[in-house]
């Protein structure tokens, strides 16, 4: 499909994260209240409407009513769906496994969680790695695999370091890293509730590389990169291949590697999907299925993850979420 920089969030040399372009300047206005350090327990669900929320600050609880308005909820793919769970909205069977009382069996909550998974491909230098002006990774490229739909399945990511989880292998200093990423997986996994707090353990299971196809398609794109990283443009820079090494050639032994090694791009979605499935979460217009009063405004309502990193899809979802609330 082809390869392009990266676009970043940086104002005035600083990296902006949404909390400087949202939150920051808002936090003058008489209309809100910032709690920081809160833990919240749970949402308070009565006769089939969320009109508020238990949390604490430093273990003292508190209530935070909305008696005309609305509940959004914005605590990510991971903390969305264990704040429903915890406040009985989910599988009911899960839910009385955990000895929480049902509001609202609604299946798909903690389903279809599905990530970027990634493997690094590291170079041992043949001279010194400058380093990259803005971003540690500033160029990628986006191909198709012959499993391909409707949207690039695989990218390469040029990372002026050693990446992930080969960081310090062998007393490598420098280094640079060819990253493959598996674009649109078809694996699926769950999260569910150890314990019926808010402080139990999550149990969850991102089911990495639980469909074959998305393993073919990683041993697919890390054989392009290979090609790309033995490319004659490189030969003034690439001393070896040191990981996974060319040792590592046949697809066994490549898929040995992939699972060794393979690390998330931390882009979970997909756990409080919308649509309009049995095991669908929200609507089109975030509103939780079956409670009213009650919208998830965050990364878990992505109901397929999109070929590239989800924090601009994110923000659009919020931007989206404030006009849908505006216009009531």
């Amino acid at each position: 499909m082809g390869f392009g920089p990266v676009d970043l969030n940086i104002v005035d040399g600083n990296r902006q994260s949404a909390a400087d372009a949202y939150l920051n300047p808002a936090l003058g206005r008489t209309t809100l209240e910032l709690a920081a350090d809160a833990t919240v327990h749970r949402l308070l669900i009565e006769h089939g409407r969320c009109v508020g929320v238990e949390y604490s600050v430093n273990g003292e609880r508190s209530t935070s009513r909305a008696l005309a308005g609305e509940v959004i909820l914005a605590a990510g793919t991971i903390g969305s769906p264990q704040l429903l769970l915890l406040s009985g909205v989910g599988p009911a069977s899960h839910l009385r496994e955990v000895e929480i009382d049902v509001a609202l069996d609604l299946p798909g909550v903690g389903a279809n969680l599905h990530d970027h998974p990634v493997v690094d491909l590291v170079y041992r230098p043949a001279r010194p790695i400058p380093a990259a002006g803005n971003n540690h990774g500033e160029l990628l490229g986006l191909f198709c695999s012959e499993k391909a739909d409707t949207a690039p399945d695989l990218q390469v990511l040029f990372i002026d370091s050693i990446g992930g989880n080969l960081l310090g292998t062998d007393g490598m200093t420098d280094g640079y890293t060819l990253a493959v990423a598996v674009m649109q997986p078809f694996s699926r996994g769950t999260l569910r509730l150890s314990g019926p707090t808010a402080g139990d353990p999550l149990v969850t299971d991102p089911n990495y590389f639980g469909d074959e196809r998305d393993m073919q398609t990683m041993v697919t794109g890390v054989r392009l990169a290979r090609r790309i990283g033995e490319a004659a443009a490189l030969n003034d820079w690439r001393a070896e291949e040191f990981a996974p090494g060319l040792a590592v050639e046949d697809d066994e032994a490549l898929r040995g590697f992939i699972k060794s090694s393979f690390r998330s791009y931390w882009h979970p979605v997909g756990t409080c999907a919308i649509g309009d499935a049995p095991t669908s979460v929200v609507d089109s217009r975030l509103r939780v299925h079956g409670i009213s009063g009650l919208r998830v405004a965050d990364a878990s309502v992505i109901p397929s993850i999109p070929s590239g990193p989800t924090a601009a899809t994110v923000y659009a979802v919020a931007e989206r979420a404030a006009d849908l609330i505006a216009s009531g």
